[in-house]
């Protein structure tokens, strides 16, 4: 069997090989459980002997009436099958019920009673369980079942809760009289009953199963907008909202609304609490890059109907954006916020503890426990705040409430700015922040585009004033280094490689190496160039393994991404392999890093069953990447215009909208790919002047390419030029690039050149790309010197970069050994190849230039040796 690196090379991976050697997210560990296997698990202690699901359809309810005594297996079904909701369902059978409450007692109440633990486990529920066991069935089974609600408020008081079965016979009788608004009333009790009884510290799968299925079969049965909606703000206040499938199908039905009976209509039917339940859906269900403009919508809908929500729900939204590290949609959403509330600043939640309070909500026993254990471990504490600060005008306070731990939350959200406020306030009160939450602020100001002009030598100053309040050796050596190290990824993201450098020293002479996150940074900051970027990074990535330092999934990205680059291949697979094993999941960014390294040798097999393996992971969050990878491959290699196709139908089926270098691709799949579709290109690129992805130069680079070098018609190329110009874009180089190519290809070499020194007289740079061109062109022209004289002026990857220079690609090499073979100038041509070895390029880059060598070698050899024989004059015997 062939190894993983064979294999790839080769591009024959099929799935089951990529699915065995790759370490695929659907092992067995983290296969996503379906509700059918679910209910064939082993019942917990709390599960009924017979257990009993919810239905959302009354068919299943029907069958069930045929098999009153059977065991009923839950069957997951939509909720919404179209933008109106579904018609009413009448719930038809009584389901059968394990009477079974439960409840929670605390030590002191078994002692209380004269019973222990021990006692208590095995003594039979008191009488007053039993009674109201019996009194809920009578209330249901009576002639007023709204008799139950009192019992059922005695059970919360109690701290009982009623199981899955007994819930959903309460839920279906008031369905089956007709009654959905009592029905929802009782499942509002139900689950306040289980939240008392589990003092809110999160709920079971079976009991979400239970409410959220209840939730959708009342929504279902009702076919009410306004209902739909309480039970979405009643699953909201339960946590359940994101698993409870309502969002999806009440969005639709509300544009639905909006977009037949218009927003006047609308406003009659909604009220300031419904528009927060409709944001609230909105984060629930959508992950994609574009949430922030389906949240925008319901605001500014809002705004036009007057109804303003709340400035919590918008800083929880906020919130929503900086968990999952989408700041560009934060700002959106803040500035659209601040329409409605002049002035809006998000601001972390009020408590900034922990989690939202029904996550964080501890019994008084725990949080005991808690406060004693933290104690004991104070001394190991990162920071000594027990010790006297020598300076008296300036006191840190202790960890326990102390502010500093307000700046450490709000930097683990992204708020880099109320950090920074946080500071301020203590610095106000004559307090010193702690090194860390220093450090973390400097940390996330530096990730922040916005907070990046921060001064930070005042917020290193300031941690070197914290640190002189800590005595104790040990923890002021961990406090520097959280320290350094935090001034080494803001000095390196803003490119200060020399303050880079001290910070790295510093961290050396402490012992220690930066963390994951430093070396990363550095690896971004410290290259230029594809075999720069790939030697880096395996001198990193070696430096991080002897030094046992733990990688992150940022580390992981920007080693594979460097590799990509430089088609080192056969590592890109060892890191991704090395990956797998530290049991870091790969997300979208990896995944599109491991694809570029496919399509850049050509393995197209490879980079296909990736893609799948991408999107079929549990935790897949779509991106543009991946997809523009695919599309770029088969548009400029493989030349297939319906697979480039297929895939950018696959990312506009994901809700992705395309980016301006889709579009780019687009361009040049229907002006470069034959059957040749020119009108649709140029409606492509017509079609931009008015799109929120814009028209630049990059779009018209395409066009200007396609007709002067695909279709040889350097006029036209001119004239799209031209236009470009008309629309107000100016060129930097990408335009004037395709334009020179078109002289090139056309044999119009004088025009190039005076182009490309128009370029140069615009204020903007040449590039490698250009003046391999210009190589190229003299070249055809038998300028051999001429093109040595371009060639020798760039730079060589490895030598000082020099300001404005312009750094030598592997495609400079190739241009200048073309030019030499089309010369018959064998041996430059070797000297050529000997110095691309010289600066360690991959062997799948220099292998094809050898080849062509050899190649040229033999038919300069057959051809002297036939012209030769012809003329008698001398006879080879062994050519």
């Amino acid at each position: 069997m062939m190894n993983l690196k064979t294999t790839a090379l080769l591009g024959n991976l099929t799935r089951q090989n990529v699915s065995r050697q790759l370490l695929p997210l659907s092992n067995s560990k983290n296969q996503v459980i379906t509700l059918s296997q679910r209910t064939a698990q082993p019942t917990s202690a709390n599960t009924p002997s017979n257990p009993v699901r919810s239905f959302s359809s009354s068919q299943a309810n029907r069958e069930n009436n045929n098999n009153a005594n059977a065991t009923v297996h839950h069957t997951q079904q939509h909720f919404y099958t179209s933008h109106h909701l579904t018609p009413n369902h009448r719930l038809q059978s009584p389901i059968a019920t394990n009477l079974a409450f439960h409840n929670q007692q605390s030590r002191h109440n078994h002692q209380s009673n004269g019973r222990g633990p021990e006692d208590a486990s095995t003594t039979k529920p008191k009488p007053k369980h039993s009674e109201l066991c019996k009194n809920v069935l009578e209330a249901i089974n009576g002639q007023d079942a709204r008799a139950v609600f009192p019992f059922l408020q005695e059970m919360r008081h109690q701290g009982f809760y009623a199981d899955s079965a007994l819930s959903s016979r309460i839920v279906t009788h008031f369905l089956n009289m007709d009654c959905p608004q009592d029905a929802e009333k009782a499942l509002a009790m139900l689950c306040d009953c289980f939240f008392n009884y589990n003092h809110g510290r999160g709920m079971p799968p079976l009991q979400k199963q239970t409410y959220t299925s209840l939730a959708k079969d009342i929504a279902n049965y009702s076919s009410d907008f306004s209902q739909t909606l309480s039970l979405a703000r009643l699953m909201d206040r339960h946590d359940l909202l994101a698993s409870s499938g309502l969002s999806d199908g009440t969005l639709k039905t509300y544009r639905h609304i909006k977009s037949t009976l218009g927003l006047e209509h609308m406003k009659g039917m909604l009220s300031n609490l419904d528009v927060e339940t409709l944001l609230a859906m909105q984060a629930s269900l959508t992950k994609s890059i574009a949430r922030y403009r389906q949240l925008i919508e319901i605001l500014l809908d809002a705004k036009d109907m007057h109804l303003v929500p709340s400035r919590e729900i918008c800083s929880r939204i906020s919130l929503s954006f900086v968990e999952l590290n989408d700041y560009s949609g934060q700002l959106a959403w803040d500035t659209a916020v601040q329409e409605i509330h002049p002035g809006f600043k998000p601001s972390a939640p009020q408590d900034m503890q922990a989690e939202p309070q029904r996550r964080q909500y501890k019994n008084q026993n725990q949080k005991q426990h808690h406060q004693s254990q933290q104690n004991r471990s104070s001394n190991v504490n990162r920071r000594d705040n027990s010790r006297a600060n020598p300076d008296p005008r300036a006191q840190i306070a202790l960890r326990s409430g102390d502010p500093s731990e307000a700046i450490i939350r709000a930097c683990r959200f992204g708020y880099a700015a109320v950090a920074l406020d946080e500071i301020s306030k203590m610095l106000n009160k004559n307090l010193l922040p702690s090194p860390q939450a220093i450090a973390d602020t400097i940390q996330v100001c530096a990730k922040r585009e916005k907070e990046r002009t921060t001064n930070y030598q005042d917020l290193y100053d300031l941690a070197m004033r914290s640190l002189d309040a800590i005595q104790d050796k040990t923890h002021r050596r961990a406090a520097e280094y959280e320290v350094y190290n935090a001034m080494l990824v803001a000095n390196a993201t803003l490119g200060d490689m020399n303050s880079a450098k001290k910070n790295y020293d510093d961290i050396v002479n402490l012992g220690q190496f930066p963390d994951a996150t430093g070396y990363a940074t550095l690896l971004i900051a410290t290259t230029t160039g594809a075999v720069d970027e790939a030697h880096d990074a395996l001198r990193i990535l070696e430096e991080v393994k002897r030094h046992n330092i733990k990688p992150n999934i940022f580390f992981y990205n920007v080693v594979i991404g460097k590799l990509s680059r430089g088609r080192k291949i056969e590592r890109v697979l060892e890191v991704y392999e090395d990956m797998m094993m530290n049991n870091i999941r790969p997300n979208a960014i990896t995944y599109g890093s491991l694809i570029s390294a496919c399509t850049r040798v050509g393995s197209e097999d490879m980079a296909r069953n990736l893609f799948r393996e991408m999107t079929s992971s549990p935790n897949y969050h779509p991106r543009q990447g991946p997809h523009n990878a695919m599309i770029q491959f088969y548009v400029r290699q493989k030349k297939d215009r319906d697979a480039a196709l297929e895939y950018y139908n696959d990312m506009l089926q994901r809700k992705l909208p395309p980016t301006e270098h889709t579009y780019t691709l687009l361009i040049e799949a229907f002006a470069c790919i034959a059957p040749f579709d020119m009108t649709e290109a140029n409606r492509l690129v017509q079609s931009l002047k008015h799109g929120p992805v814009r028209a630049s130069e990059a779009h018209y680079g395409a066009l200007i390419h396609a007709y002067g070098v695909e279709h040889r018609d350097p006029s036209t190329a001119e004239v799209v030029f031209n236009n470009m110009l008309e629309a107000g874009i100016t060129p930097k180089g990408p335009a004037y690039q395709s334009l020179i190519e078109s002289y090139i290809t056309n044999g119009n070499v004088r025009r190039a050149v005076k182009l490309r020194d128009e370029l140069l007289a615009s204020g903007h740079a040449s590039s490698a790309y250009i003046e391999n061109s210009l190589i190229r062109g003299y070249g055809q022209e038998r300028k051999v010197a001429a093109a040595e004289k371009v060639f020798n002026k760039m730079t060589d990857p490895h030598e000082p970069k020099l300001p404005g220079a312009i750094v030598k690609e592997p495609s400079t090499y190739q241009s200048m050994v073309s030019v030499y073979l089309e010369n018959k100038k064998l041996d430059k041509a070797y000297a050529t190849l000997e110095m691309m070895r010289d600066q360690r390029y991959p062997e799948l880059v220099i292998k094809p230039v050898e080849e062509a060598i050899q190649a040229a070698a033999m038919g300069m050899t057959f051809n002297m040796t036939y012209y030769m024989d012809k003329n008698d004059t001398l006879q080879f015997t062994n050519a």
